[in-house]
């Protein structure tokens, strides 16, 4: 049994139907993907120490990232056509944001390497292969080359880890707004 609600509905989607087959083009959606392929890539060690900045409190447990955290990186496999030279070394600091209201710690990350890289991107998480998976991202000016580093910080104060290298035929830069 129709309804004049089923009726309705039944008139609707027949007349889209007739309009698409009359040649109604409905257009074409700008998704903003942007065609890239890896060109090269490259897998990537650390090894390093962490000199504790803020001391941890007793009634903390696991991941305490507070310090500056100083590693090198070492390249290992790579399909590239020679081997990508990373820095003499990298750092970075994780502050406690004082602004916070306690118990809500809250981190201040900083490319200590180079502050002024705007588009480097640094976070610290609990876990990973240590007590504390730090990530930090650091791009070419044109954004096409990534330095994928994730740094491990080990209850001993070491710092170990592993990282992609990768060469981009695009920006890999996030735009504004993008998650």
């Amino acid at each position: 049994m129709r309804t004049p609600t089923s009726s309705f509905f039944i008139s609707m989607s027949a007349g889209a139907v007739a309009l698409l087959a009359a040649g109604c083009d409905p257009g074409s959606v700008d998704t903003g993907q942007i065609d890239d392929e890896i060109v090269c890539m490259a897998a990537l060690t650390h090894t390093g120490t962490f000199a504790v900045g803020t001391p941890k409190p007793a009634e903390i447990s696991g991941c305490w990232p507070l310090g500056t955290w100083t590693f090198t990186t070492t390249v290992g496999a790579h399909d590239c056509g020679s081997a990508p030279q990373p820095l003499a070394q990298y750092q970075i600091r994780v502050d406690r944001d004082l602004t916070s209201e306690d118990p809500d710690y809250s981190w201040l990350y900083t490319y200590v390497t180079d502050p002024a890289d705007t588009t480097a991107q640094v976070s610290v998480t609990s876990g990973g292969s240590g007590l504390c998976a730090g990530n930090l991202v650091v791009y070419s000016a044109d954004g096409k080359t990534v330095w994928n580093m994730h740094p491990a910080l080990n209850a001993d104060d070491t710092i170990g880890g592993t990282g992609e290298y990768e060469v981009h035929t695009a920006s890999q830069i996030p735009r504004e707004g993008s998650d």
